[in-house]
């Protein structure tokens, strides 16, 4: 049985409590949320840099110009053409364009509405936030240094080797008084083209900026990476699909430092106040003695009001060739790991949440699979801080089934449909009929697989949740693990839970 639903573009918050489903145009109109609540917005940003001369001075330029509003390239088309007296006037009213030549004007409109002019960030425009930036933030890399480093034939090396040079630096940084409150590392073309990622087993790479982001979480100031092809506007060596355009770039870099800064752009509208969300997924790190292993980053981590943190869990060995590429906590790491966050959520909130729900990026093992049975561990888990806390444990993942429209526009954005009982559909991008546009091509839809939830208000939750992307910042708390060695065919993997309150 196929079941189809359309969810409606969620509500989200902002300045004086305005609500609108478009977040470019909330914060145009009346700012970010954090001004309605004190402690949620910060009123200067102090950013440090770390590059060469050369990407320095372009990442400076780039905040300056940041400072004044940009216009948004809105002379391009989406979708056919239309004949005209169903264009202008459709959309307009009649009589708008009459006395100018047709140019399907509508669908030029129609695309600004979606990508808006950026309006500037500065305490003048309805940001209300200004950057600072001082020589004494400043850390210079020489390009002999990068050089070096750049001409390590062994990959994984030469990556590490560049991970140290910036954590030296950000640890410099970390370490004056005043210190920045997030420090850019602004990369060479260079860095990018020849040290980008490589793979290591499997589906796992060792990529840099992920790499360097773990890294500094120790020194507890966030960074934000910045490509000098990213400030020209250029499209990096290799790099595929468009690049974004000037003022949505703007806005994406702006509203990612804001939230960094520990400012609210905006909130969800309905999600509950007394609910901790938690995202689980693994990837590959390196451990002591250049051993590799698995952790978890962070798949979703936010709350009503998109703030959160990480915890990290003990480390634990996989089988790869016996039980598969997707890694699976024991029920004791899975028992261990939920507990340690509510513990935490308890510790900063001063109360035990009303409402648990973990999302994860591969099936909740159970019974069936022996001791990685990590349902009954993180249901044990939850009852052990509070038998009565409603809990909701969601698999979600891309999947190859597809939905098709008649006409021309593809599936909507918030389209939801089930088939039979088991299997849950999303669509978080796809088309928007408010604007008559898309906000990014609906390759797949999102696979929900449900335990114990109401499948409707997580398939809601999920569609408000993909608006924090591109904004989600986290706190990060290290707990001490034991080292595992790892033997032939098996390597030795840990978990992380991103905790949202």
């Amino acid at each position: 049985m196929l079941e189809i639903e359309y969810l409606p573009e969620p509500k989200l918050q902002f300045g004086s409590f305005f609500e609108h489903e478009d977040s470019k145009t909330g914060l145009a109109k009346f700012g970010p949320f954090g001004k309605n609540v004190a402690g949620l917005h910060p009123s200067a940003i102090k950013l440090g840099f770390v590059g060469t001369r050369e990407t320095i001075a372009g990442a400076r330029e780039w905040i300056e110009e940041l400072r004044s509003p940009i216009e948004s390239e809105n002379r391009k088309t989406v979708g056919n053409s239309a004949k005209k007296q169903e264009s202008p006037q459709s959309f307009f009213g009649a009589g708008i364009l009459d006395d100018e030549p047709f140019q399907d004007e509508s669908f030029v409109r129609v695309f600004k509405i979606l990508n808006r002019d950026f309006i500037g960030f500065s305490s003048h425009t309805p940001f209300k936030c200004a950057f600072q930036v001082n020589d004494r933030w400043d850390r210079t890399l020489q390009p002999h240094e990068i050089k070096a480093k750049l001409e390590i034939e062994d990959k994984q090396k030469r990556i590490w080797e560049l991970v140290n040079l910036f954590d030296d630096q950000i640890k410099s940084l970390a370490q004056i008084e005043p210190s920045p409150d997030i420090i850019i590392l602004a990369l060479t073309s260079q860095m990018v083209d020849e040290a980008h990622a490589v793979q290591v087993t499997g589906n796992f790479y060792l990529n840099l900026r992920r790499a360097i982001k773990a890294r500094a979480m120790k020194w507890g100031i966030p960074i934000q990476l910045i490509q000098r092809n990213t400030i020209l506007g250029k499209k990096g060596k290799g790099r595929k699909g468009p690049l974004q355009e000037k003022a949505t770039r703007a806005w994406n870099f702006c509203t990612a430092l804001y939230y960094k800064a520990d400012g609210v752009p905006w909130r969800p509208t309905s999600f509950q106040q007394e609910s901790c969300f938690v995202g689980i997924d693994f990837y590959v790190a390196r451990e002591l003695k250049d051993r590799l292993t698995m952790r978890s980053s962070v798949a979703q981590a936010f709350d009503y009001l998109g703030q959160g943190l990480v915890l990290r869990g003990d480390p634990f060995e996989w089988d790869e060739e016996k039980e598969g590429r997707s890694p699976h906590m024991t029920k004791e790491g899975a028992r261990k790991l939920i507990r340690g966050t509510l513990d935490e959520y308890i510790r900063v909130k001063g109360s035990t949440p009303k409402r648990v729900v973990v999302h994860k990026s591969s099936r909740f093992w159970g019974s069936d699979h022996g001791d990685f049975n990590e349902l009954e561990g993180f249901q044990e888990g939850i009852r052990s801080v509070f038998s009565k806390i409603e809990y909701d444990l969601v698999n979600i993942g891309q999947v190859g089934v597809k939905l098709f429209r008649e006409g021309a526009c593809p599936p909507l954005r918030g389209t939801y449909f089930r088939i039979g009982e088991e299997h849950h559909y999303l669509y978080t991008m796809g088309f928007i009929p408010r604007v008559h546009a898309l906000n990014s091509t609906p390759i797949l839809p999102s696979g929900l697989d449900f335990d114990k939830c109401t499948r409707r208000r997580i398939s809601s939750e999920r569609l408000e949740a993909s608006h924090l992307h591109g904004v989600e910042a986290c706190r990060i708390i290290s707990c001490p693990s034991k080292s595992i060695s790892a033997s032939s065919g098996i390597r030795a993997f840990s978990a992380t839970s991103a905790i949202c309150f």
